[in-house]
């Protein structure tokens, strides 16, 4: 056998090192080939679930009239925005609004530069705002979990995690609840997550390219801009964490990335102030101190409308994250069994899943103000951790069952309020209800309440688990792990959407009834009407949100008065020929044996009584509002009275 040389081993080897390397290619080409032709189906049904649950929102929210006071509040103040043409500085009932900045008024008022003045545009943006998000969070989970694409079986682990992280949001009530409302929270953690996302990444200690670190300042200005300094808040317990939660040391990470955060931070504030200087030179001089440290402090430390106790939001979590509290093993997964030993690669992300999820719900717990929507971001660590616990459950079979049984038990009450209560409040039995009963007696009402209770059955039978799929996905287990991961998510998917049509149904259909006494167009028509014959409107006796300045495209602002019997007879004194806008319950108490407090009183009780000759009736949810003529306080004439005794005095 002839010795080979040192050359013909070179020269070897050179030639078997291409078909090597052509070798390693394939098969990494092949992987990736496979894995997008196994997950081509399940991206297209991805794709069109998706646009399912965004059509779902949209129903819901176009289905309703906006709530007073908050929707009706903030639409108005968008409105007077519009009208008066001041955008940098807003206004509610023409006093400036300094709770919240300017960038949900400016996302309306693009709407509205583009189709015109509407109600549609700003019911159907929080539930595109809320798409945002979704991708957003996608887009943060990728960076959490660093994959190559060819890396095969991690990268579609990755990947179906991902999707799940996605699903897990999108199902979350209180997720889907506000993704319905034209609120601020959803808008201020769409903004958070791309504020977040370059600094999600688990190697610590690199400096961020400047790209990244003015992607997350550009995005934490339009956070700050959304929700004001509780941006800065959230912020700063991701991203001041890095040292506990990222795979290098905590000194490398303070020494290599400190610059980037104070880049970020700074670049924020520069957003902020393209909108504050302006706001700074047209706006009175208290309007920016209210708005950036005023009403926050005062949340954060003496609460006067929301004060609660310390472990308030404790149980509501379990409401929040339904329809995924109907598994508790997933929940004992997500939380406990993440804190043992994991994967290198799945550390960082659960690190942060826990530092995130416990700092905000400590943090928002020892402040003095509490609303549930005050926690919308936390349900973005929850989901993290619950996809990946859900990655090592099988399918959520139980948990659809028990949606469906919900389901099913919702739709027999629609079904018992469309043939036993609706006919019971036909006029011949009104009067067996009281006077402010929140239902509204129709046959359309009978008729949505049925839909409802068909619809909510048939759900149930569409989500129970057949035995031949769950057989079907348990003997396809065996074939790998791509394939038990599919199942996961695809209940997982029908588990959200099910949920999400649940919850469109009982708010379009079965709560049809309730929407008829919260829509504010009848009387906010009935005030411009007022107003366009030159009256003078007024509301008396509580705090007016502008609830009626955007249903009834007012343009100009109601005046408050107190029910004190000097301020009226000073009133109507300025205006004898204008209306008082007054709560039929507080009208009914008022004091007084004579004088403008015992006229109000008694035009009231007429009203109530439903005599002749006095003003209509209109609702606010279970209140009644009546209007009142400011001739009916006595001690003056009207002017239509005025001008019969001048004309007598001339003839």
């Amino acid at each position: 056998m002839k010795r080979q040389t040192p050359r013909s081993r070179v020269i070897k080897r050179s030639e078997t090192e291409p078909a090597t390397r052509a070798g390693r290619w394939r098969k990494a080409m092949a992987l990736a080939e496979s894995a997008v032709s196994s997950g081509a189906n399940l991206c297209a049904s991805e794709r069109l679930c998706w646009a399912l649950w965004l059509t779902l929102l949209m129903a819901g929210a176009l289905a309703r009239p906006y709530l007073p006071i908050d929707e009706t509040r903030y639409v108005s103040v968008a409105w007077e925005m519009w009208h008066s043409g001041h955008w940098f500085v807003s206004s509610m009932n023409g006093a400036p609004y300094a709770d919240k900045p300017v960038l949900l008024f400016w996302l309306i008022h693009a709407g509205w530069a583009v189709f015109g003045v509407n109600e549609v545009w700003p019911k159907v943006l929080m539930p595109l705002v809320s798409l945002l998000g979704i991708w957003q969070l996608g887009r943060v989970a990728r960076t959490l979990w660093p994959v190559a694409a060819g890396e095969g079986d991690e990268w579609q682990v990755r990947e179906q995690w991902v999707s799940l992280t996605r699903w897990t949001l999108a199902g979350c009530l209180m997720w889907m609840l506000y993704s319905q409302a034209l609120m601020f929270d959803v808008l201020l953690t769409t903004c958070l997550l791309g504020a977040l996302r370059p600094w999600c990444s688990p190697q610590g200690a690199q400096p961020l390219p400047w790209k990244a670190v003015a992607e997350s300042g550009l995005w934490l200005g339009l956070a700050l801009l959304a929700k004001g300094p509780v941006a800065l808040l959230w912020f700063a317990v991701v991203v001041g964490s890095r040292p506990w939660w990222t795979q290098a040391k905590a000194r490398q990470v303070w020494a290599g990335e400190w610059r980037g955060w104070g880049m970020s931070l700074l670049l924020g504030l520069v957003v902020l102030y393209v909108w504050l200087l302006p706001a700074v030179i047209t706006g009175p001089a208290s309007y920016v101190e209210d708005l950036l440290w005023g009403q926050t402090a005062h949340r954060v430390v003496s609460a006067q409308d929301h004060a609660r106790p310390l472990w308030w939001y404790l149980p509501w979590l379990v409401v929040l994250i339904f329809p995924f509290s109907l598994r508790p093993r997933l929940l004992l997964e997500g939380f406990l069994a993440s804190i043992a030993q994991r994967p290198t690669a799945e550390q960082p992300l659960l690190r942060l899943g826990r530092v995130w999820a416990l700092s905000g719900l400590l943090i928002f717990s020892l402040i003095s103000g509490k609303q549930v929507h005050y926690l919308m971001p936390l349900l973005v660590p929850l989901s993290l951790l619950l996809a990946w616990a859900a990655l090592r459950q099988p399918p959520a079979h139980g948990a659809l069952r028990l949606l469906a049984m919900t389901s099913g038990g919702l739709g027999v009450a629609s079904l018992a309020l469309a043939v036993i209560v609706m006919p019971s409040l036909a006029p011949t039995g009104l009067a067996r209800w009281s006077a402010d009963s929140a239902l509204v007696a129709s046959s359309s009402a009978s008729l949505s309440s049925f839909l409802a209770g068909a619809g909510l059955l048939a759900l149930m039978s569409g989500l129970w688990p057949s035995s031949a799929t769950s057989g079907a996905i348990s003997a396809r287990q065996v074939s790998g792990v791509q394939t038990r991961h599919d199942g996961v998510l695809i209940a997982q998917r029908r588990l959200v959407l099910g949920s999400v049509l649940l919850v469109t149904c009982l708010l379009s259909l079965t709560l049809r009834p309730l929407w008829p006494r919260l829509d504010q167009t009848a009387i906010a028509q009935w005030i411009n009407g007022r107003q366009q014959a030159g009256q003078q409107v007024a509301v008396v006796g509580w705090d007016y949100q502008a609830t009626w300045q955007f249903t009834g495209r007012l343009t100009r602002p109601l005046e408050t008065l107190t029910r004190d019997a000097g301020s009226l007879s000073a009133w109507q004194a300025a205006h004898p020929d204008g209306w008082l806008v007054i709560e039929a319950e507080k009208c009914l108490r008022l004091p007084g044996t004579q004088g403008p407090l015992a006229g109000m009183r008694d035009w009231c009780q007429a009203a109530a009584d439903g005599k002749a000759n006095t003003s209509r009736i209109f609702h606010q949810g279970r209140h009644r509002v009546m209007t009142i003529p400011a001739a009916a306080l006595g001690g003056l004439p009207s002017a239509s009275s005025k001008r019969d005794m001048s004309a007598q005095e001339r003839q």
